[in-house]
């Protein structure tokens, strides 16, 4: 009996393994003949790491949750318009391992739950910026709270998202109703929760949660090569409405 459970136990591993590594297989396929394409027909100077990640992302401001681990991947470096552009996948991770009361001498493999995961984004436009500001997604209860109040439509942003910001009234003119419901707009067709932060240096840092992470998806290399094309182009419409005045 105890043997036979062992190797039901060994068939259930190999079989994961199995699954992963064609897994793997398959993503290190797309970035070697998909993904450096689509990066070339929209971006200039790509470099682009597949294994390597954002670095540094800790100083955006933005609200993340507890975590352990970060891994990464899908690493691009780039120039859009002139701006350095810098994206990526990111996993964040708690450490869940088991500890035994009775023995806690006894060494456990690592155990990881996945507590966030999603596209990262970096823009340094290279000029300062009047205000700095930040907006993360409300939750459900805030903007149930906060509708009954709505009058204007441009009111919904802030329904939708917590504003906060170093001068509030440099920023009523700063991020404009048109800038608001642009970025109304692109929240509502992002494929997670949508997350920004602009700072005085002129550095834009922008995240989706997304569960996923850049350039993944099946299908022909037609379809993929859409699918990633209309990912990167919905950042380049983030980074457009933030463009310094001067600059744009």
């Amino acid at each position: 009996m105890q043997y036979g459970l062992i190797l039901v136990a060994v068939v259930l591993f190999l079989a994961e393994w199995l699954r992963s590594s064609r897994k793997e297989a398959a993503r290190q396929d797309v970035d070697r003949r998909i993904v450096p394409e689509v990066l070339d027909a929209v971006f200039q100077q790509v470099q682009f790491t597949p294994n390597s990640r954002i670095v540094g992302f800790e100083k955006s401001g933005l609200p993340l949750p507890q975590y352990d681990r970060m891994t990464g991947g899908e690493h691009v470096r780039a120039k859009y318009r002139g701006y350095e552009v810098e994206l990526c996948s990111i996993e964040l991770d708690r450490d869940v391992s088991y500890t035994d009361p009775n023995d806690p001498t006894a060494v456990n493999a690592p155990s990881y739950d996945t507590v966030y995961a999603g596209k990262w984004v970096i823009c340094r436009f290279g000029t300062s910026v009047p205000v700095s500001l930040t907006f993360v997604p409300r939750s459900g209860l805030g903007k149930l709270v906060r509708s009954a109040s709505v009058q204007d439509p441009a009111d919904c942003f802030e329904q939708q998202f917590k504003l906060i910001s170093d001068d509030d009234t440099v920023l009523k003119k700063f991020l404009t109703d048109e800038k608001r419901r642009k970025l109304l707009t692109l929240a509502g067709s992002a494929e997670g929760d949508f997350s920004a932060s602009l700072h005085r240096d002129g550095t834009l840092y922008f995240a989706v949660e997304n569960n996923k992470g850049f350039f993944k998806g099946k299908g022909s290399d037609d379809a993929l090569k859409e699918k990633f094309a209309r990912e990167l182009k919905w950042c380049m419409e983030v980074i457009d409405v933030f463009v310094p005045e001067a600059a744009g």
